[in-house]
């Protein structure tokens, strides 16, 4: 089941069967011989539309098609395609593909375009906080596993300082890692609390964003 946006209603959502997941942009594959011979120009059309592809897609199927000496029935391919592209282009669908992240190539005719784009957009929004808080939390699990590392390293370091039998060059050398470690240490200590604050205003906004969405 799919949320989409009312067109009446401040911020209205309503439940809606759930379509296929469709891929906005997506190609056919090439049509075999027997398909070319027993083709059903308006059924490839609605699958075409149904499934958001391009108008240009068309020309693959003439293409595969000339090999077996067979040309697709236009009329019957266009009438096919916008059916299937009503479907395609509804709030449900639109809502979904937005928020899983697909490209939109502007393939809805103009009566049912304003409701698609509005739809695509509020789940593109919410994709988009939901990956960006992703990363963030990334960075952030990063820099903590480096922290600990950095003092088991520190902690290595100091025990081989205090071996016996240690050239002055060696003291030297371990000397300046240990430096080295502090300063990132303190570098990386440094940037946690940001990152924490970063991620707790993302959470909020998207927080936010999901209720507004819900009402």
């Amino acid at each position: 089941m799919y949320r989409t946006r009312t067109l009446a209603g401040k911020r209205g959502w309503r439940i809606v069967p759930a379509l296929a997941l469709l891929v906005i942009g997506g190609c056919a594959s090439g049509l075999s011989k027997d398909e070319c011979h027993l083709a059903d120009w308006r059924a490839i059309g609605y699958e075409d539309g149904v499934q958001g592809r391009s108008e240009a897609v068309i020309g693959k199927h003439r293409k595969s098609c000339a090999k077996h000496g067979v040309a697709p029935d236009f009329d019957a391919y266009k009438a096919g395609r916008e059916e299937g592209l009503s479907r395609f282009c509804q709030p449900g669908n639109a809502y979904s593909q937005g928020l899983a992240g697909k490209r939109y190539d502007g393939i809805c005719p103009g009566h049912l375009e304003p409701g698609f784009l509005q739809a695509y957009q509020d789940g593109r929004q919410l994709y988009t906080l939901e990956r960006d808080l992703r990363q963030v939390e990334r960075e952030l699990r990063h820099k903590q596993n480096r922290l600990a590392d950095i003092e088991v390293e520190m902690r290595d370091t100091g025990l081989e300082l205090v071996k016996a039998g240690l050239t002055t060059e060696q003291r030297i050398i371990l000397l300046d890692e240990l430096r080295k470690l502090e300063q990132e240490r303190t570098e990386t200590r440094a940037l946690i609390p940001s990152l924490e604050a970063e991620r707790d205003r993302q959470s909020q906004q998207l927080a936010i964003l999901k209720d507004e969405q819900l009402l």
